[in-house]
């Protein structure tokens, strides 16, 4: 059981595939097999071919075309990224420190002077 799950979700890793269209798969087959029903001689390439590098036939199933797998993608990405520690974790507790009682904050220290000077001055002209 394991194996079959791995042979399934091991495109959507390494293609980034969306879930959604792997689901869409059944339809694929289901699709061609409408085909075949049409026309005996079409194989799964030839069927490929009609529909996803645009040799498609007038047959008027344009609806059910757009419903196969990577045809349109509708859905957003999401992007997984799962950080594995190369090293032994250790964690440690974290001290706490009471700064506000130690330090004390005045008005002259926090806020500068606005009058001292202008940030924007004419440039000085020496003759």
């Amino acid at each position: 059981m394991g194996k079959v799950v791995i042979f399934f979700m091991l495109p959507i890793f390494i293609f980034n595939t969306s879930i959604r269209e792997v689901l869409k798969t059944p339809q694929l087959f289901f699709h061609f097999t409408q085909h075949q029903k049409l026309n005996a001689n079409i194989g799964f390439l030839d069927f490929l071919d009609m529909h996803y590098l645009g040799h498609d036939l007038n047959d008027n199933d344009e609806e059910e075309d757009m419903k196969l797998p990577f045809k349109k993608v509708d859905s957003a990405h999401v992007h997984i990224s799962i950080g594995v520690p190369t090293e032994k974790l250790v964690l440690i507790k974290a001290s706490v420190f009471h700064i506000l009682n130690a330090v004390r904050f005045y008005a002259n220290v926090t806020h500068s002077d606005p009058t001292g000077g202008s940030l924007f001055r004419p440039p000085i002209v020496t003759t």
